[in-house]
């Protein structure tokens, strides 16, 4: 698949893209968020875009403590759940690139 912005991101992936039909679970998630070989699966991104918007768009290069307040702010402001953070998270990891690796779900919120 071409590389391309995925929205709400405003960067190129660092990763390569797929395509494959995700499949949405009882708890809300969708799966797979990656395909076989590693690549950010659009159709995954797509559906946590709504969800996970701050930290899918927060860019190539943040800080580990802007990357916590982007998930603070999908909770406050998305309503997003840990379980659905976490794989919003996980896709943002792997677009950009990301060498750090937080849980969202212990992240602490003001």
């Amino acid at each position: 698949m071409p590389t391309q912005v995925l929205a709400p991101a405003s960067d190129l992936p660092v990763a390569n893209l797929c395509t494959t039909q995700i499949t949405v679970t009882a708890d809300g998630n969708a799966t797979p968020l990656l395909c076989h070989d590693g690549a950010v699966n659009v159709q995954a991104w797509k559906f946590y875009a709504g969800v996970s918007a701050s930290v899918l768009g927060i860019g190539l290069n943040p800080t580990e403590g802007q990357v916590e307040s982007a998930i603070c702010d999908d909770f406050k402001h998305q309503h997003a759940t840990k379980t659905e953070e976490t794989s919003g998270y996980k896709l943002a990891m792997t677009y950009y690139g990301w060498t750090f690796n937080l849980d969202p779900a212990k992240v602490v919120c003001p």
